[in-house]
């Protein structure tokens, strides 16, 4: 049987965390170990976590953004071989450690990262299936290069924290959340460093949900206006991968940075600072864009852009 250990970061989802936890000890597989880390609560999450016997509840003295660091002590304390993330707000399936399980046991040697498909579940219910399903995706193992292409092709990172079980030791290689240098995207940044290790093995079997509703939701917090982390990142793999995927990366942080940038626009102007590494001769019209963004006028024009979105929706 695979060990894994689930960690779950909490903070202030004290409506969320016993239906978390309830979807974890409903299990077909049970984990070896839960651990839940409080990034300092202030309602009754982490009274509720305690009352549930198996749990480990740790606590941190103040709080990381977007749960990385309390994710990382929780990797740091497991005793086990894989962790299998839950977020607070989030749901499991029944049969998602048992699908993991599967997954790792019949994986090549050498796969670190390992994830199942999801659905979202938007305000009034709306669900969405999760883009690696959308663009058809099938169960396979990625090498490094394919998984940056199947991020290009789906338009989103192909796997998704909840929906995720890595090896420990690889995620200690990897060098974990990026805890002290991201505050919005640090996960996909790890996601990134992490399938460069070994294969990674997706599904696209939906075994997990992803609750668009939540209370204090990291996605719904405002952006920084700065590099997003990942382009650090992928700056520095350039330097030692092949042409073909050196050619894929810079694609995909001309993607991410894109699309920061349309996010941080519905809230105010975007700062040059924040796509000064963008190669505008592999998107020209996107070039385009991100100066208007920039420009006096950015701010306006991208709420005028949501409103008319929002209008032609429900036309």
């Amino acid at each position: 049987m695979t060990s894994i250990c689930v960690v779950i970061p909490l903070h202030n989802k004290g409506p969320h965390i016993a239906r978390a936890l309830d979807s974890v000890l409903r299990q077909t597989v049970q984990p070896a170990e839960i651990i839940v880390v409080d990034d300092v609560s202030k309602d009754d999450g982490p009274q509720i976590a305690r009352s549930y016997d198996g749990v480990q509840v740790l606590s941190r003295d103040r709080p990381g953004p977007g749960g990385y660091a309390a994710r990382n002590l929780g990797i740091r304390t497991a005793r086990s071989d894989f962790i299998a993330f839950l977020d607070a707000d989030d749901e499991w399936d029944d049969a998602h450690l048992e699908t993991l399980d599967r997954m790792i046991r019949s994986s090549p040697q050498d796969t670190v990262l390992f994830g199942t498909g999801y659905d979202e579940i938007h305000p009034g219910g709306r669900t969405i299936a999760d883009v690696y399903r959308r663009s058809g995706g099938r169960e396979r193992v990625l090498s490094f290069a394919d998984f940056v292409r199947a991020w290009l092709d789906c338009g989103e990172c192909p796997v998704w924290t909840s929906a995720i079980a890595a090896r420990r030791t690889a995620l200690i290689e990897a060098g974990l959340f990026p805890d002290k240098r991201c505050r919005r995207g640090g996960d996909k940044d790890l996601w990134l460093r992490l399938a460069r290790q070994g294969g990674t093995c997706v599904n696209p079997v939906p075994t997990a949900i992803y609750f668009k509703d939540s209370q204090n939701m990291v996605t719904s917090l405002s952006h920084d206006n700065v590099c997003h982390c990942m382009i650090e990142t992928i700056m520095t793999m350039e330097q030692s991968e092949p042409p073909a995927t050196r050619n894929l990366l810079v694609r995909l942080a001309n993607r991410e940075t894109f699309q920061y940038a349309l996010r941080t626009a519905k809230s105010q102007r975007v700062r040059r600072a924040s796509w000064k590494h963008f190669k505008p001769w592999y998107n020209p019209f996107q070039f385009a864009v991100l100066l208007g963004l920039s420009s006096p006028l950015g701010h306006p024009l991208a709420q005028l852009g949501v409103r008319l979105k929002k209008l032609s929706a429900r036309a």
